[in-house]
């Protein structure tokens, strides 16, 4: 997006009147100096390492799973949402308006934003006593509106129908009815793509979802929270499971569905949510603090919350090319969180197994289940922390560490040559859905250690300093090197690694 365009949105919100583009909401400015492996430089380092630390902005520099269990960014980036909110009684008794219009703006150079919409909603209130009807209607981005709880393990967002690098809009609307103690939803979600018609071409046609959902607290201190969602997300694009009958192309629908679960015990801490699922507001009379400063006292509080979601979609049997069967991703965690005077202590375990990780790719191949013989394992991490509030220089230092095994796949060829057979190995290790690392034949997939020391200064209710240090040990890490025949080959990076984050930060 270029300066230019942003300068003319600036204008626009400038004079739409009854809304104020200054007020924007979750706002990040943040100055790093920063290195994510000061032993190795760009040509040793697998992620790119610069020479010497640097303060371009790194969205992900040292940043480890369980950092980014709850929320969508890593925190370090230049970001803000500009947010025109409307906010009006309705004429009928006891109902309410409210809409935003919602703007992400994230700054990665001094010459452009990644400009995208981030949320932007309609939303009706009906009061019924203590009780309230809301119908939300998102006309552009759903993504907000998704089963399951912790970011990391929810699903159904807007990637059910579309690609990382798709634009393609997707709407939704939203019935809820909440009440003290207990509230329940059920939506729809639409979309275009390109499917397979009865006549054998590709045109846009729409793809759906139905969410729907239900919490209840048993007691103050107990919730239990469930949701189950089908998708119908398109058609499979594989000659083999196309058939012609009297002119009339079939072909195979990708389907998804699956059902999300949680319990939570707490006493003293808040059931929250990720900022990530909240609609933004910016009305002065009701406003939110995304980044409001942590209370202590000198009672007591816990919470241990547990969530499971098991998913299932449509895909080409690995088998039987010419049919499909259902593949199924299961994942979970268990969390646990205590604060007593300046203290808090945290916990998570958190299992993912591959099937679920690569739901929006889908799968690997695409399209496909795993083939038979492929040894496929889950992604398991498990890490604490803790940190201690120095009330009078506003200091909170702590300690985080984990271990994790990440997910791969582990695939046996033999291969016969006259007499003789060998066997040939191809392992690979899943980071995420689209960072993967292949280990040489023979290499086996290690478990990945980290520590990480942090330190955090507030000036005010608004602005803090952070410093991070960092060691990884990390088996895994593979980079490509020229071979002695030119040919490039991947080569261990060292699974030694130290970094470090410096940061100045303003959150409002």
């Amino acid at each position: 997006m270029r300066f230019s365009l942003v300068s003319a949105a600036l204008v626009v919100f400038a004079l739409v009147p009854a809304a104020q583009a200054s007020d924007a909401v979750d706002t990040r400015i943040t100055f790093s100096i920063a290195d994510d492996d000061i032993q190795r430089g760009p040509q040793q380092s697998a992620t790119g390492s610069p020479s010497l630390p640097n303060s371009i902005p790194t969205a992900e520099a040292n940043v480890q799973p369980a950092q980014m269990h709850e929320k969508r960014d890593a925190g370090f980036e230049n970001l803000t949402h500009f947010v025109l909110y409307m906010h009006k009684p309705g004429f009928f008794e006891n109902v309410d308006t409210e809409a935003a219009l919602v703007a992400r703006y994230e700054w990665l150079q001094n010459r452009g934003v990644v400009l995208t919409e981030d949320g932007s909603y309609l939303k009706l209130t009906r009061a019924i006593d203590d009780a309230k009807l809301r119908i939300v209607a998102f006309p552009l981005n759903s993504d907000r509106f998704r089963l399951g709880y912790s970011y990391n393990i929810t699903w159904g967002g807007g990637r059910m129908f579309t690609s990382t690098t798709d634009r393609s809009a997707t709407p939704a609307l939203k019935v809820e009815f909440e009440r003290p103690g207990m509230y329940a939803f059920l939506g729809l979600k639409t979309a275009l793509r390109q499917m397979d018609q009865d006549d054998g071409t590709k045109e846009l046609d729409t793809v759906y979802g139905v969410l729907g959902g239900a919490g209840v607290d048993v007691a103050d201190e107990l919730r239990l929270e469930g949701g189950a969602g089908f998708f119908n997300r398109g058609t499979i694009d594989k000659l083999e499971l196309r058939t012609v009958e009297n002119g009339v192309y079939n072909t195979a629908p990708w389907q998804g569905f699956g059902a999300s679960a949680q319990i939570t015990y707490h006493v003293g801490i808040p059931i929250g949510q990720p900022v990530d699922f909240k609609l933004y507001r910016n009305d002065p009379m009701q406003p939110d603090n995304f980044f409001k400063q942590e209370k202590y006292d000198d009672q007591l509080s816990f919470l241990v919350q547990s969530e499971i979601s098991a998913v299932g979609q449509t895909l080409q049997d690995a088998v039987k090319a010419n049919s499909t069967t259902i593949q199924w991703g299961v994942a979970g965690d268990l969390t646990g969180r205590v604060k007593f005077d300046k203290w808090r202590l945290n916990a998570l375990l958190v299992y993912r197994d591959l099937a679920f990780i690569l739901y929006n790719v889908p799968s690997n191949p695409n399209f496909m289940t795993f083939p038979e013989g492929v040894t496929v394992q889950p992604d398991v991490y498990g890490a604490v922390g803790a940190d201690y509030y120095l009330e009078d220089l506003h200091l909170t230092p702590g300690v985080l560490m984990g271990i994790e095994r990440p997910a791969n796949t582990v695939a046996t060829n033999t291969v016969a040559d006259n007499a003789t057979s060998q066997n040939s190995q191809q392992t690979l290790v899943f980071h995420s859905e689209s960072s993967v690392d292949i280990l040489n034949p023979g290499d086996k997939v290690g478990s990945v250690f980290w520590i990480k020391g942090t330190a955090k200064m507030d000036f005010s209710e608004g602005m803090s300093a952070v410093g991070e240090l960092s060691y990884a040990s990390d088996p895994n890490r593979r980079r490509l090197d020229q071979g002695v025949d030119g040919v490039p080959v991947r080569v261990p990076q060292g699974k030694n690694i130290v970094g470090f984050n410096l940061l100045l930060q303003a959150r409002f």
